[in-house]
């Protein structure tokens, strides 16, 4: 994988992580004050779920920040494994 791929790839992880981050801060906000027996919880257009329980928003919630975390530490690798290539590549003249 060539360093400006790595790059692309990175910044689309972050993006989906700030995405994800913010789906589970806006669930987090929105705990148990809703209206009828529960939520549909939808990212980026898609269905995650259409009927969550009231009681099961703030796991949905925790579940969007563990799956940002991970991107994140997937996004960070590949710059650090980019930084260590580089950094190994070059030759002092």
């Amino acid at each position: 994988m060539n360093a400006i791929f790595r790059w692309i790839v990175f910044i689309f992880l972050a993006f989906i992580t700030v995405l994800m981050v913010n789906k589970g801060l806006d669930l987090w906000s929105l705990g148990t004050n809703v209206d009828g027996d529960g939520i549909g919880v939808y990212f980026l257009g898609l269905e995650i779920n259409d009927r969550v329980p009231e009681a099961n928003i703030p796991s949905y919630a925790i579940g969007f920040f563990v799956a940002s975390f991970i991107n994140l530490l997937i996004a960070l690798a590949l710059v650090v494994k980019t930084f260590l290539k580089f950094r190994g590549n070059t030759t002092a003249s």
